[in-house]
């Protein structure tokens, strides 16, 4: 092993570093640091209208993925130069993200184009936990499957469910491919940042997953046969899967694309912020050793008996606290032709307290050799990597949203490099369900007819099951792409029937597709809608709808559109839109009536807003009020239904706080209309 340790200290350089790496803080929204570059360089914003961003990837067709802490992930394609507003997929619910926890980790397959292939790794709060609580909390690794700019529903696959979040801090860090397939994770401790905590020994030991970087199979979650410590008997186990170990927060690492070894940062505690090569089988020492030193927290542990620097892979560079706060970040290798000729080879990494990046001169064995500046006021880092163009981009959770820095005069590449998907990837086994749409109302004793569409599939079948609270019943199982069932009339407001169809190829590889169904709520509010939007700085006045309001109707396969349910009967486009000031957005959904009728629109809102019925405007107003949580309506425009099908479209627009509506139609007297429905489908 290398003696020599290169110390930012030893060249002269000190910094102020962070414990904890994400925590909550009320400087969210404010701009960052003036940032400083080398002379030669700028900085350019891609988009900034996030809710804490932690990490991003480049797809081969030039869209970038942008993951928020809260469990959304984002589209940004270059030739709109926006993000979509309809969200790749949004896993809020089933995302903890109390302190540092969240969704972290993200990656794309390498064979992406062919596949559709997307790992998440986040804090996972299971059925019936309470959400974003201080509790301990299972980690996730799920892969799924991405078709055009959204996930396949249902395809999910879970890889990994055994890394602990028992306190708030060192949760899970970074998801990257090795040149060779292989997927390495990054696990923390799970433990207690502020004080010395039991739980870090965790780190030292193999039978577990705690502070370690794993190696792993991405198709089953195993460990690979050149693992460590792999047991062939127990691919699943911890030791199998370990790569190295003695991590506090390893929260991101890079994958040398010459090596194939990662460069990992671990977040410090107290004294030193640590860089380090991780080869097969390195201890890297936490929680008995930070940095070189020995933590005399720990060492009386039996863990770390006899353990000192010496006995531990070497770390290559060391950064000291000073005092001060810190939070060490790994970035990514310079590798292209658009940073000067004598950084090539270097290795970027930087700090989320400080707010710098800094370069690492690696000589040709890959080792540290030399550290100097390269750019301060950088904001909150929490990822940093070379695009396909060329740039560096890098991502502040707070402030600056994700940016690049660019060499001035420097030939940018094109963020594409794949433009079409193999003709192979068309006949994937796949199942849709055509009809009815999730979240369609349907009144109790209608017959509804369900309607699947299956690709590469040898056979399909259906499963309907009749949903009360949390008891479930079967209702019907069928084979065929149709079925059909009858609507229960008891199912009551938190009751719903589930349509689950499946398509199985002739391998017995199955895909399936779901939509629940629902009876109107008692309270005759509407629950699923289309929604469009956001429209950053426009308002009631702005037309934002290809053809015009009057004559919108979203379809299926909308890029503008995507179908939601709300749980509550107010509709909170904060939910599901990422706003900036002043913001607008549009709700649509289908009012299916048995007859002709003359009625009333009741609706509410906390900002203007606007109202059409088959294509003729009834109502607009420009307000700013509070909207309780109750069955208060406001705005009371009257109306003519036709017979079948009648479409509604909403526009809110958003001033500050609040930004949410609630609409139901009712009878000439106020009373509810019982027997019309809303549903997304003609």
């Amino acid at each position: 092993m290398r003696k020599r340790i290169v110390t930012l200290a030893m060249l002269g350089l000190v910094f102020t570093v962070a414990l904890s790496l994400v925590v909550p803080t009320p400087a969210h929204g404010l701009p960052a640091a003036q940032s400083a570059l080398p002379s030669g360089f700028h900085m350019e914003t891609v988009t900034d209208n996030l809710d804490l961003p932690t990490t991003f990837s480049f797809v081969p067709d030039g869209r970038i993925f942008i993951a928020e802490k809260a469990g959304r992930v984002k589209v940004w394609k270059p030739g709109q130069g926006y993000l979509n507003t309809r969200p790749l997929i949004d896993i809020r619910d089933e995302v903890d993200s109390f302190v540092d926890r969240g969704l972290i980790g993200m990656a794309i397959d390498p064979d992406f184009m062919h596949n559709g292939y997307l790992y998440l790794l986040y804090a996972w709060d299971a059925p019936g936990q309470a959400h974003n609580v201080d509790e301990p909390r299972r980690s996730r690794l799920v892969r799924y499957t991405v078709e055009g700019d959204v996930v396949r529903p249902n395809s999910s696959l879970v890889l990994l469910g055994d890394h602990m979040n028992d306190k708030q801090n060192h949760s899970v860090g970074t998801l990257a491919f090795a040149p060779d397939g292989a997927l390495f994770v990054s696990l923390g401790d799970g433990s207690l940042s502020a004080m010395p905590d039991q739980l870090s020994l965790r780190a030292q030991r193999l039978d577990n997953v705690q502070g370690k970087l794993l190696r792993i199979d991405p198709r089953t979650g195993e460990g690979l046969k050149g693992n460590p410590f792999f047991d062939p008997a127990n691919p699943m186990s911890a030791r199998s899967r370990i790569w190295a170990y003695g991590f506090r927060n390893p929260f991101r690492f890079a994958v040398s694309p010459l090596t194939g070894l990662p460069y990992v940062a671990d977040v410090g505690w107290n004294s030193f912020e640590s860089l380090m090569i991780a080869t097969s089988g390195a201890d890297f020492g936490w929680p008995c050793l930070e940095g070189e030193t020995l933590v005399k927290e720990f060492a009386s542990a039996q863990e770390c008996a006899g353990l000192t620097y010496a006995k531990t892979q070497k770390k290559e560079m060391i950064y000291p606290h000073s005092g001060n706060n810190a939070a060490v970040v790994a970035g990514d290798f310079i590798t292209g032709p658009n940073f000067p000729a004598h950084q090539a080879g270097g290795f970027l990494f930087g700090d989320y307290s400080q707010q710098f990046i800094k370069r690492a001169q690696l000589g040709p064995d890959g080792h540290v050799t030399s550290v100097e500046a390269f750019a301060t006021g950088a904001g909150e880092l929490v990822a940093m990597k070379f695009g396909p163009d060329g740039a560096l981009y890098t991502l502040s959770i707070y402030s600056g949203g994700l940016r690049r820095i660019v060499q001035d005069g420097a030939p940018l590449g094109s963020l594409t490099t794949t433009t079409a998907l193999p003709a192979k990837a068309a006949q994937a086994l796949s199942a849709r369900i055509v009809a009815p749409f999730d979240g369609d109302t349907v009144l109790g004793g209608t017959r509804v007819k369900l309607v699947g569409e299956a690709t590469g599939a040898s056979s399909a079948s259906w499963h309907i099951t009749r949903h009360t609270g949390r008891q479930a019943t079967v209702i019907t199982d069928t084979l065929g792409s149709t079925s059909a069932f009858t609507m229960p009339g008891d199912l009551g407001d938190d009751g719903y029937v589930e349509a689950i169809f499946s398509a199985t190829a002739s391998s017995g590889t199955t895909r399936a597709a779901r939509v629940k169904v629902f009876t109107p709520n008692s309270d005759g509010y509407i629950r699923a809608w289309w929604l469009m939007g956001g429209y950053p700085y426009r308002a009631l006045a702005d037309n934002m709808l290809p053809g015009g309001e009057a004559n919108y109707i979203p379809k299926p396969d909308d890029p503008l559109a995507w179908p939601i349910r709300s749980a509550t009967r107010n509709v909170n486009f904060l939910r599901y839109i990422t706003p900036v000031y002043k913001t607008m957005a549009y709700a649509f959904v289908w009012i299916d009536s048995p007859q002709e009728r003359k009625g009333l629109l009741g609706m509410n809102s906390d900002d203007g807003i606007a109202a059409w019925l088959n294509g003729k405007e009834i109502w607009r107003h420009k307000i700013s009020r509070y909207m309780p949580d109750d069955t208060r309506d406001i705005d009371l425009p009257a109306i003519q239904l036709k017979k079948g099908l009648n479409a509604l479209l909403i526009k809110v627009d958003q001033n500050d706080g609040d930004w949410q509506f609630k609409a139901r139609i009712l009878n000439a007297d106020g009373s509810i209309m019982r027997d019309v429905t809303a549903r997304l489908g003609p």
